[in-house]
């Protein structure tokens, strides 16, 4: 019980994504098997305290999962990796 407890203690609240000052409220986080789910929000970085945004690079050992405003989810490594490859074949 201690575990849960502190698991839902975390600061953990919002993500953003590189330069992106959007950012994307954690729905869900779990430290069993490390995922995490954020929606997106129409906050931006300066409408929150800043101990409570992460960038989504420091969460590497993470799947995160991604949910935009039309109910979309986006495999946030699926999302680069397409990304990368797209750049590289124009």
């Amino acid at each position: 019980m201690r575990r849960i407890l502190k698991i839902n203690e975390t600061r953990i609240k919002y993500i953003k994504i590189a330069d992106d000052s959007k950012l994307y409220s954690v729905e869900k986080i779990s430290f069993y098997d490390f995922t995490v789910v954020a929606k997106e929000t129409d906050l931006t970085v300066d409408d929150v305290p800043e101990k409570d945004v992460f960038d989504i690079t420091d969460l590497k050992e993470f799947k995160v999962t991604l949910r935009n405003w039309h109910g979309n989810v986006v495999d946030f490594m699926e999302y680069v990796k397409n990304r990368k490859l797209r750049s590289e074949n124009p």
